[in-house]
């Protein structure tokens, strides 16, 4: 602890030492640009977003002014949007002697326009996507997950509110893990799932909220990300998705980030209704103007899910409300202060109903997430020693409760409430019941973020810009966690038995973090060179006593570069050729979930007799055995180390990219299960004995009209219990791929292509155990390597008809998968295969390393083992078909979008994906299992009027 502390002490001396020192050697001139932003009609624009060389960021008054100081001589790329209007890109060259000016007009967002971007764009210097207004409302999203469809790689899924909305980034399929790893920031705050603890116990299910397989867990995050649909889709401005390696200023992370930025400003009434067959959404929002100076804009939506419409009673419930504050104040002083507040409510509700004519079953559950958050973020512009300084505060909570109701039709038997390990008079079960339980978690966040930064403009083209900032994050849970009557307690069906447990009881969190990083630009003859490269450390602060460890420390280097080699100067046949590259670190620290785990209970049957004869015929006395220590002291944050390089060209109204990456993430976190030995008494009583009693240890009882005291047997048993791991690793790589051959002018028509290949293999890092059952006598533990290998090659063929007259744009989308496959491995280290055939050569096993008996005893496993009656079940056994492929034959499918804006108050908007019904199924070569490849055909229609 004293080395990171010392360590971080270093780190923050160098780096103050290296800010105070950069601005002292070139000397900073107070020369002011200044400039008006107005619309087509002249009409001011307030709170535009106002940029310079990516670096110098202001914000235009309520009449439309801004300014920004220190401008020196030189050429300058800006970047000019508001709410409702189209981006101005562009550059200019300034005198920087304070009589400089900028004034800019923007276009209202129509179909009117030249050019309307539907799909995801690409930005410079890393693999990142910007999805923008045109984009999100021709897709017409239910959630933030449904707009990661535009991303290259992803194929389409039908929109629905009825599954959680997880955001996997470079994936085949959903992964936990993946999503765990990607950061979601929401109007510049990280929203956070780190205190989520919705699990009915971590030591028996790990991060299932429910025992059985109804349903219940699919609808909790709890040890995974954020569920996206919590964020209301119609309230979104943009989504931008860093894919490669992010800037160091964003923390507790591997896959990538996701940025949501919500409307801000003044815009029209906006009312929108959505259909489809499975579910009806309803929106309402406007932003508009204050007498006294700002804007505030608010919107708030409806929506009402069904998976299977002729189930009403099994749906999904959604109301989000958003509202936001923006404001410059002293915008004509020296120290122009932008100011932002904005707020956020949801409440997810999920429900689950048997159907109502089958009484007898009883199941029922609900799964309820409702919250808010609350932001206060801004700039202070210094225009001296510093450029500027940026702050962001938030606080986020929420109230999570899921609850169960079902009949046990068959009990468990006997039953104690125990706390304590040994032995206990317990409860007899011996009729059906109903049980109820619930998972009452109430997680809370608050997150501040100060970042400093200093822009110098080396000459009249070169610039550097130096940003230094401070994060700290609490994450801590007041709920009442798992709840139930413990005379009714949820059905246990093993050893391994439930108590309940507060999560008032969990320490919070504290992660504390600090970064540097320099963002520069350099024009050499017709090149130019962009580069941003820094450092990260951060340490999570925990409570030695209960986590049975000390802190956590990380490191995280990150860099991105771009060259641009080819312009329109120096050659005839490109307006740009850039090759690009980047290399990161980056950490996802353990949440709450994995840092202070369930202690596990093991109630054994010591006795359980009832006879019915004279005075206290029935007695029961239950064993239990209490571990407390389920804390992993070597838990480790997961980690991903990155690298890419790609090329990126403009020729004419032509542009595209390609990517080629590699990621190594480690130390994936999980659970695992662990061996335990139960020993206990069990007391023999005889079919007949009366007057049973519990005295001192020891069982009494009367027969024959003779007290006797009870023999005694010693029992052992072989249990398991999980606790949580880092015992899972992933590695990727890929070409990622987009180009967009402008526009074929007499048909009014764009062709895009995008798409991906994926390369994901993964697999456990950890040895595992290899439980039979409970009548055997031995139990193995099997090597680390056990994964799969899925490759994935898609392309998605754009048609986009944009015809400006008419207000209408529709897209095609040809949607082809070339390869897919899927293969299972067990593998070493080096990558060599660890199973062998079968002496019989009917099978491939596995050989464990050893196994353990009922009296803890390890012996080394032997080849021998494998045909001998005794242990060969303790060897892992496959079909002889189960390392091969299984190969995909290339299929396709067809998708329709379509936007119509109708005068100047209606819009009229409608999809389809797999509009022709395509129906084509894959049956397994080695299994004979039989899947569909397509989506269910979907229609939906939108209709938004504007007023």
């Amino acid at each position: 602890m004293v080395s990171r502390i010392s360590w971080f002490q270093k780190f923050v001396c160098i780096s103050l030492f290296t800010f105070i020192l950069c601005p002292s050697i070139i000397a900073q001139t107070v020369n002011k640009l200044s400039g008006v932003v107005t619309d087509t009609k002249g009409n001011a624009i307030e709170t535009a977003s106002i940029v310079l060389n990516n670096s110098l960021v202001t914000l235009s008054d309520e009449k439309g002014r801004f300014s920004i100081a220190n401008i020196k001589s030189g050429e300058y790329e800006y970047r000019i949007s508001c709410l409702g209007f189209e981006e101005v890109r562009g550059k200019a060259t300034f005198k920087g002697d304070g009589t400089d000016r900028l004034d800019v007009k923007l276009k209202p967002l129509a179909l009117t326009l030249g050019e309307v971007t539907v799909t995801a764009r690409q930005q410079s210097m890393g693999s990142k996507s910007v999805i923008g207004q045109d984009a999100i409302r021709h897709i017409q999203p239910k959630s933030v997950a449904d707009m990661l469809q535009l991303l290259p790689g992803a194929l389409t899924v039908n929109p629905t509110l009825n599954n959680l909305g997880q955001a996997n980034i470079r994936e085949i399929g959903g992964n936990a893990s993946n999503a765990l790893g990607t950061a979601v920031i929401l109007d510049g705050i990280p929203m956070s799932n780190d205190a989520n603890l919705q699990a009915i116990s971590t030591s028996k299910a790990g991060s299932r909220s429910g025992l059985q397989s109804d349903g219940m867990s699919d609808q909790t995050t709890a040890g995974r990300g954020v569920d996206l649909r919590t964020v209301g889709a119609d309230n979104i401005e943009s989504v931008e998705v860093i894919r490669g390696i992010p800037g160091v200023e964003y923390g507790n992370l591997t896959s990538g980030v996701v940025i949501i930025k919500t409307k801000a400003g003044r815009s029209p009434l906006e009312v929108k209704l959505k259909a489809d067959p499975f579910s009806k959404l309803a929106y309402v929002g406007k932003g508009f103007k204050l007498s006294h100076g700002g804007t505030v804009n608010a919107g708030v939506d409806w929506s009402q899910s069904y998976a299977d419409v002729r189930k009403r009673y099994q749906g999904y419930d959604r109301i989000t409300a958003s509202a936001g504050y923006s404001n410059i104040f002293n915008n004509g002083g020296e120290h122009p202060i932008t100011f932002n507040v904005s707020g956020s409510f949801y409440s997810n509700i999920n429900t689950y109903k048997r159907d109502p004519q089958l009484q007898q079953l009883q199941l029922n559950y609900k799964n309820e997430n409702i919250g808010g958050r609350l932001s206060v973020r801004g700039n202070i512009k210094m225009n001296n020693f510093l450029t500027a300084i940026d702050y962001d505060f938030s606080g986020q909570i929420a109230r999570m409760l899921d609850t169960h109701h079902d009949w046990v039709a068959n009990p468990d038997g006997v039953i104690t409430n125990s706390m304590v390990s040994g032995e206990a008079q317990a409860q007899f079960l011996t009729r059906a019941y109903y049980s109820d339980y619930r998972i009452e978690g109430k997680p809370y966040n608050f997150y501040a973020q100060v970042k400093t930064n200093k822009y110098i403009q080396l000459n009249s083209k070169n610039f550097t810009n130096v940003k230094l900032g401070f994060d700290y994050r609490l994450d801590g849970n007041s709920g009442k966690g798992l709840m139930f009557d413990m005379s009714n307690p949820p059905q246990a069906g093993s050893a391994q038995t439930l108590r309940p447990r507060s999560y008032s009881d969990i320490p919070a969190m504290h992660a504390l973090s600090m970064f540097v990083e320099d963002n520069s630009t350099f024009h050499i003859g017709a090149t130019s060179l962009q580069f941003a490269a820094g450092v990260r450390i951060s340490n999570l602060f925990l409570n030695k006593e209960k986590a049975k460890r000390g802190s956590m420390f990380v490191a995280e280097p990150r860099a991105n570069l771009e060259y641009t080699f080819l312009t329109k100067k120096n050659n005839s046949l490109f307006d740009k050729l850039a090759i690009s590259g980047g290399f990161g670190i980056s950490n996802k620290m353990p949440t709450l979930l994995y840092l202070y785990p369930d202690n596990a209970y093991f109630d054994s049957n010591s006795l359980s007799y009832q006879s019915g004869v004279g005075n206290n015929p029935s007695l029961a006395i239950m064993t239990t055995k209490v571990i407390s220590d389920t804390q992993n002291p070597n838990l480790r944050p997961a980690r991903s180390t990155k690298w890419e390089i790609g090329l990126n060209a403009r020729i004419g109204k032509m542009k595209g990219y390609v990517t080629f990456f590699n990621e190594n993430h480690r130390h994936e976190l999980g659970f695992d299960s662990q061996l335990e030995w139960l020993n206990y008494k069990q007391y023999d009583i005889p079919v007949g004995a009366s007057d049973l009693s519990y005295t001192n240890g020891g069982v009494s009882y009367t027969y024959g009209g003779t007290t006797h005291t009870a023999t005694v047997t010693q029992a052992n048993e072989m249990v398991t219990w999980s606790r949580p791991m880092n015992n899972s690793r992933t590695d990727k790589h890929g070409i990622e791929y987009s180009w967009d051959f402008g526009t074929f002018a007499p048909l009014r028509t764009s062709l895009n292509i995008d798409g991906a290949w994926f390369h994901i293999k993964r697999k456990s890092e950890t040895p595992s155990v290899y439980y039979i059952r409970k009548d055997y006598d031995y139990a193995s533990v099997l090597p680390a390597g056990d994964g799969t290998i899925s490759d994935r090659v898609n392309t998605n063929f754009r048609l986009i008809t944009h015809i400006p007259q008419v207000k209408m744009i529709f897209t095609t989308t040809l949607q082809v998968v070339w390869h897919e496959r899927t293969r299972i491995i067990y593998e070493d280290k080096e990558g060599a295969s660890m199973y062998h055939l079968s002496t019989d050569g009917t099978h491939y096993v596995v050989s464990p390393s050893g196994f353990y008996n009922r009296q803890a005893q390890w012996t080394d496993w032997q080849r021998a083992y494998e045909d001998n009656p005794k242990y060969r079940l303790l060897a892992s056994r496959y079909q002889i078909y189960a390392f091969k492929a299984n190969n995909i034959s290339p299929w396709a499918m067809l998708n329709f979008r379509f936007t119509k804006e109708l005068g100047r108050v209606a819009e009229l908007s409608f999809m389809a994906n797999n509009f022709l019904n395509m129906r084509k199924y894959h049956i397994n070569p080695n299994t004979g299992g039989k899947s569909k490849l397509h989506p269910d055909s979907y229609f939906g229609a939108e209709i938004k009027l504007k007023f």
